[in-house]
């Protein structure tokens, strides 16, 4: 879904115009791109986009929750995974209980926005589930409790100026709410999570032209968020393409997102666009972006538009079965033992209501179901999926061909950064020879020796690094061929 915004004081006051037009009562918006010939002459590019909804600047906030976040809301109650992220330009009841809690992706390190920004660890159980050490949650009580914990986590969100936004978001916000439920229906034993709903601001994306005027310190911060945001991109397309192996590990932001993709979840993205002439790239990109995202519900597999459903289809799916007709034994009790282990592929997920993968798309239900013939022993190309050991041991190795990949792009960042360094201790020397060679009755034999000892370290540890660089890219080269052939 996509939502614009009205111009805002700085736009108008640069008479920026409004290149944005939606049709109303359509799903469509067209973005009118000023573009110049090669004689000079201006023209009109237009862009068209078709979106599960498209909300103008007209729009209040209470329409655009009815619209996007409230047909999923009942779904968490059912063991669903409900999601919901923004991305753009920069008491108890029926025995369950609500917990908040509110955190930030910061730098690539992630920090509790409810306990004085502390760092936090992210670890992954054997359920290759991500969990998050030490992340304080609150027990919610009214609505009154949850705002003040928003509003605590806001003020202590990471903020910054930039050339685009005088008070941009640094970082990516992850609000959880989770819905838990004790086994007996008391307080005496854990409760048992049942549902999740995640909300998520994104880091506003950047261009290298907005960032001429910034510190180091927010070119690096801009660097980090587009790196994930890349990342999230990667994740997305490999899901799109149905590839085996989905590189949630690329950053943190899409490790905290893995559950949101796959497993039996619903996810709405609600794409924040200006209607600015001067802001026209950052639109499109967003769009394009928005447009990918959509992808994934949008296949030609008429199975495959499950996964991701528009707010329409989310409304008709509601009617499930709420807390009063959830079964009180545990969850695991619930799975038929000869249930087919085959999605483990992804993820493992003990949910009844599971959405499973395969090459043709993602369907919803049980999967022996929508495709009786696979279970009926056919010798199909599919059957390669029954072998869960083979492809568990290809993914674990996939899984660690890119850790050592990534370890060793670390490795060479770090020893460029070393040379980098030592290159400058060099300089520092030269600059001294220098000024003792301007000096009168400086000895010729010295200066050289001195000349033809710094110029033999320079060329030393530039050979050195060259060597690292080779070797890494050699690696990275032997990895895109395992990933391009299926490996």
């Amino acid at each position: 879904q996509v939502r614009k915004r009205p111009l805002n004081k700085k736009e108008v006051a640069k008479k920026e115009e409004d290149i944005i037009t939606i049709l109303s009562n359509s799903n469509a918006l067209t973005v009118h791109e000023k573009k110049l010939k090669v004689d000079l002459t201006e023209y009109v590019e237009k862009h068209e986009f078709l979106f599960d909804a498209v909300l103008n600047e007209d729009v209040s906030n209470e329409k655009v929750y009815s619209e996007s976040v409230e047909p999923i809301v009942p779904l968490i109650f059912n063991r669903t995974k409900a999601t919901c992220f923004a991305y753009g330009q920069t008491g108890k009841n029926q025995g369950f209980q609500l917990f908040v809690s509110f955190f930030e992706i910061y730098g690539g390190k992630v920090f509790d926005l409810l306990n004085d920004r502390r760092k936090l660890f992210m670890r992954e159980d054997g359920k290759q589930q991500v969990c998050i050490v030490g992340l304080q949650e609150y027990k919610a009580l009214d609505v009154e409790t949850i705002k003040e914990l928003i509003e605590r986590g806001n003020a202590t969100r990471s903020t910054g100026t930039t050339g685009a936004n005088e008070e941009s978001s640094r970082s990516h916000a992850i609000l959880q709410l989770a819905i838990k439920r004790s086994a007996d229906g008391s307080e005496k034993k854990p409760a048992k999570l049942v549902g999740k709903l995640s909300f998520i601001d994104l880091a506003g994306s950047e261009r290298g032209a907005d960032t001429t005027d910034n510190d180091k310190q927010t070119r690096m911060e801009g660097a980090e968020i587009n790196k994930s945001l890349l990342a999230l991109k990667e994740c997305i397309r490999a899901l799109d393409n149905d590839q085996g192996h989905i590189p949630f590990r690329g950053s943190k932001l899409t490790e905290v997102l893995r559950d949101s993709f796959v497993g039996d979840s619903r996810t709405v993205m609600i794409s924040c666009i200006s209607p600015s002439s001067g802001s026209c790239e950052h639109t499109l990109n967003t769009l394009r972006y928005a447009d990918r995202v959509k992808s994934l519900s949008k296949g030609n597999n008429a199975a495959k538009k499950d996964s991701l459903s528009s707010s329409s289809n989310l409304r008709d799916s509601t009617a499930l079965p709420l807390a009063s007709s959830l079964p009180t034994d545990s969850f695991e009790d619930i799975i038929p033992d000869n249930k087919p282990r085959w999605s483990d592929r992804i993820e493992s997920d003990t949910s009844p209501f599971k959405v499973d993968r395969v090459p043709s798309g993602r369907v919803e239900g049980n999967v022996s179901v929508a495709y009786p013939d696979y279970y009926m022993g056919q010798k199909s190309g599919l059957n390669r999926l029954a072998e869960d050991d083979l492809d568990h041991s290809e993914e674990t190795n996939s899984d660690d061909d890119l850790n050592a990949l990534l370890k060793e792009e670390e490795d060479l960042v770090s020893a460029h950064r070393r040379q980098v360094e030592h290159t400058i201790e060099i300089v520092r020397e030269e600059m001294n020879l220098l000024v003792e060679a301007d000096q009168p009755g400086n000895q010729l034999d010295n200066y050289i020796s001195k000349l033809s000892a710094i110029l033999s370290q320079k060329a030393a540890g530039i050979l050195q690094l060259q060597n690292r660089l080779a070797r890494f890219q050699k690696r990275l080269n032997e990895y895109n061929v395992l990933i391009s052939s299926g490996i």
